[in-house]
């Protein structure tokens, strides 16, 4: 299965079926433990360097964080991730997203909502919708 999966990502590895394949043959075999979960994050972060602005693997990564309650901050090399790609200044809406996320975890809502401005720039087919995200935000917190 994994083979599949490998030679499916290797010849497009946007191919949001595969990772969702990914997920439905983890979710139904060994299941989601902390160590699990580090290392798909790994997985991802690996395409996701090769293509910051492929939705697919962001979607793959932070769904299995928030589906298995878990939190960025119980995975550090993640976090680091998004925060060193962000230094970088890799223009993604994907990752500004989940900095955003990131940014609401720590309380810290004057970065996130510093955040939502970017996206409304960079992802501006859906700046209503940062605006609502950043409307949600209670800023000086």
């Amino acid at each position: 299965k994994q083979w599949y999966q490998r030679r499916v990502r290797a010849k497009d590895l946007r191919n949001n079926s595969a990772w969702n394949h990914r997920y439905f043959v983890i979710e139904n075999s060994q299941g989601w433990s902390k160590e699990t979960i580090s290392k798909e994050l790994e997985y991802a972060g690996t395409y996701i360097k090769k293509a910051p602005n492929n939705e697919s693997s962001w979607n793959y990564a932070r769904g299995i964080i928030k589906k298995n309650k878990m939190k960025y901050s119980d995975f550090p090399p993640f976090k680091e991730l998004c925060v060193g790609m962000n230094e970088s200044h890799i223009p993604s809406p994907f990752l500004l997203s989940t900095l955003a996320d990131i940014h609401v975890e720590e309380g810290n809502n004057t970065a996130a909502s510093n955040i939502f401005e970017q996206l409304k720039d960079l992802d501006s087919i859906r700046e209503k919708y940062w605006t609502f995200k950043q409307n949600q935000l209670q800023v000086g917190s």
